[in-house]
This record gives structure tokens, sequence and C-alpha cells, in this order.
């Protein structure tokens, strides 16, 4: 009985605490930035360039560029878009992370990503957008499960740098 007087006076000061909390960060300046923020509600992206010899990522790139608009709420349009973006893989490169007997079982996408945003006349640029995680792969087995887990790690690698986009692309506008 007495743990459970305990346990309820426990409660009210840690709901005190979070409201303190609260009151704190938002008196300092600090608030939440989304899509809605920005000053365009659509968006027209170019069909992305790969610079590098790596089959079809220019369209795993476009297709998360695409999704990741989608899910911070803009509309993505083939033309008449209020921006338009234009993105080019600059850097497509496999690190080796681990090997055994000079055989590697671990590799690392390297992925460069240069874009343009065009809004109004005004030009954005951000180059050299990477990953925020390292994205790896194991390469073990057949050269088919090799290639398969790559391909898989490079849609990864596209996800990740499109969240980044996205992100410093909404950074700049809440400005």
């Amino acid at each position: 009985m007495e743990h459970e007087k305990s346990a309820i006076k426990k409660i009210p000061a840690c709901c005190v605490m979070l409201l303190i909390s609260f009151f704190l960060f938002v008196s300092c300046g600090y608030r939440l930035i989304g899509s809605g923020s920005l000053p365009f509600d659509s968006v027209t992206i170019k069909p992305v360039k790969n610079n590098t010899y790596e089959p079809k990522l220019e369209e795993r790139m476009h297709m998360a560029l695409s999704n990741e608009f989608i899910n911070q709420g803009m509309q993505v349009k083939a033309t008449g878009g209020d921006v338009v973006l234009e993105t080019t893989i600059t850097t497509f490169a496999l690190g080796s992370l681990a090997a055994v007997d000079e055989t590697v079982k671990e590799q690392e996408i390297i992925m460069n990503v240069d874009l343009r945003l065009v809004s109004n006349g005004k030009i954005t640029e951000f180059n050299s957008m990477v990953s925020p995680i390292r994205i790896t792969f194991q390469s073990t087995g057949t050269v088919s499960e090799s290639v398969a887990l790559k391909v898989a790690a490079s849609d990864k690698a596209c996800r990740e740098i499109a969240k980044e986009i996205v992100s410093k692309i909404i950074i700049e506008y809440a400005k």
C-alpha cells in the first residue's frame, strides 16, 4: 500500500517537470519547423542526372525525392510546380569495411548529390549532400545475392539523402 501512494505522488511531479520543460522551450524561441512553413506547395523534380556508372541510380533517387516530398505533404508535379528541383548524382562508390583472408565481407555506399532549387528566380544550391548515416551491406554469398544487397543499400542511401535534402530545404526557407 505504501508503494502505491509513493507512485501516485511521483506522477504529478513528472507532469509538472514536463510542463516546465515545455514552457522553457516555448519561451526560448524554439519552434517546430515543417513543410507548412514553406512558401510553396508544390515541387517539380526534373529528371535526375547520374554522373556515375551505377545503372538506374537516377530512377531510385527521383523516386526517393518524390516520396519524401509527398511524405512532407507537398505536391509533386511533372511540370508547373511552384519550385523546380534539379538533382545531380556526382559520386557513387563502394568502400570496403571488413575483409577476411582478402575477401570483402562488408561494404559501404559512398554517394554524393548536388542539387539546385529554383523558386521565383531565387536559386538555392546545396553541394555534396550525403546520407547522415553510414549505409552498409554484407557482400558475402553469391554474386547475385551481393548485387541484390547493394541495390537495397543504394535504395536506402537514396532515401536517406532525400530526407536530408528536404530537411535542408525546409530549414533554408524557414529562416
